[in-house]
């Protein structure tokens, strides 16, 4: 069993490193606007621990309390961070999204979609909800037509994007706003919604922004009424707003958009991974790992990658983290090395799939391979 060592922290060659973060990891993004930002520094890793088996995986974890929810396939697991299994719950339908869950009302959301013959093909996209305690199916809501791609939670209501639609729902189900929306499918580049997994809206102040076929729109967060509606050629990933505006990545650009609705600027880099923000700082994934300027969108430094796909990069205090077949850290600020290397470290004794993104709670990075959820415990002396 892995061994818990959140407490230790290491020196290196960029100075101290502080400990990974321990806290929770509610929802994808780690919190309602998606930015993939937590604190806390990423020493490396020196052993990994395979929690629970599971077959090829498109969803991240979520974790609460020192307690991991990991979904794959047709089973919800809960475990702590040594492996030792809280319960399991078999599903009757299949996982479609990345889970959420509200520590208060003490549940877990997971976007799920029938499969199969189905009496009424229209509403096969669901979302289910879970006791967190004993993992006891609750209820069930009809979401869309066939998918249901992500949902957030936000001060108690849940925000659900299917394939057909943006939704506002109360805790009990109960739909406050329903958005039609089209499918994000492009036959035109062989890119279906298979993968489409962790697309979750982003929700912030009064709005709610969410992809739509080649758009990215804000809806009205009281009433879900369309406010603006800003063309970008194929989004696949949720949106991340932070103070400066909203960032939409897509498979044929990146666009900045500010907060009223004006393009800031458009990057011809190719994406299906969410951005995640810093400071003034975007983080972007198209080929190599990108650090673009907020205002501007100009790269400041890029640095390579073996492999991507829809994960997502997470930014700690010190450095950006990536799944790419392996788990890998970036130094955000290369002062005081002498080399000017952006690598911190390369942990090559995983595999971890490249559409799930990697997750920071408890003291541990967790990150999906294709036999299961791995958790990786950090270094005890010295960052490489």
């Amino acid at each position: 069993m892995a061994s818990t060592l959140a407490g230790c922290s290491s020196i290196g060659q960029n100075g101290s490193t502080t400990p990974l973060h321990t806290g929770n990891w509610h929802s994808f993004g780690n919190g309602p606007r998606n930015t993939n930002l937590v604190s806390g520094g990423t020493p490396k890793p020196q052993r990994y621990e395979v929690l629970t088996s599971a077959g090829w995986t498109y969803t991240p974890p979520v974790v609460h309390d020192g307690i991991v929810y990991f979904t794959t396939d047709r089973e919800i697991v809960a475990l702590d961070t040594a492996g030792n299994q809280q319960w399991d719950h078999q599903l009757e339908h299949e996982i479609s999204g990345v889970p959420c869950l509200d520590p208060d009302r003490r549940r877990l959301y997971v976007p799920t979609q029938i499969t199969g013959s189905a009496d009424d093909v229209s509403q096969r996209a669901t979302l289910s909800v879970f006791s967190l305690s004993e993992g006891e199916l609750l209820d069930t809501y009809q979401v869309g037509t066939e998918k249901t791609y992500g949902a957030t939670i936000v001060d108690g209501d849940i925000f659900v994007r299917s394939d057909s639609a943006c939704l506002r729902l109360a805790a009990d189900g109960t739909k406050r706003w329903r958005q039609p929306l089209d499918p994000l499918v492009y036959d035109e580049y062989n890119l279906g919604d298979s993968t489409a997994t962790q697309i979750v809206p982003a929700v912030d102040g009064d709005g709610v922004y969410i992809p739509d076929h080649n758009a990215i729109v804000k809806l009205d967060r009281e009433s879900g009424d369309e406010q603006f509606r800003i063309s970008v050629d194929t989004p696949y990933a949720a949106p991340t707003v932070d103070d400066g505006g909203i960032i939409q990545t897509g498979w044929q650009e990146i666009v900045g958009i500010t907060l009223s609705g004006d393009v800031r600027w458009r990057r011809d880099l190719h994406s299906r991974a969410a951005a995640a923000t810093s400071d003034d700082e975007i983080y972007v994934i198209s080929s190599d790992l990108h650090c673009l300027t907020a205002d501007t969108g100009e790269t400041k430094w890029q640095a390579h990658l073996p492999s991507e796909g829809t994960a997502a990069p997470v930014v700690t205090d010190e450095s950006v983290l990536v799944v790419s077949g392996d788990v890998r850290a970036f130094r955000r600020s290369t002062d005081g090395i002498l080399s000017g290397d952006r690598t911190r470290w390369v942990f090559s004794e995983v595999h971890a799939v490249e559409y799930a993104s990697p997750v920071v709670a408890a003291g541990r990075i967790f990150a999906s391979g294709p036999f299961g959820l791995l958790a990786l415990d950090p270094e005890t002396e010295g960052d490489q």
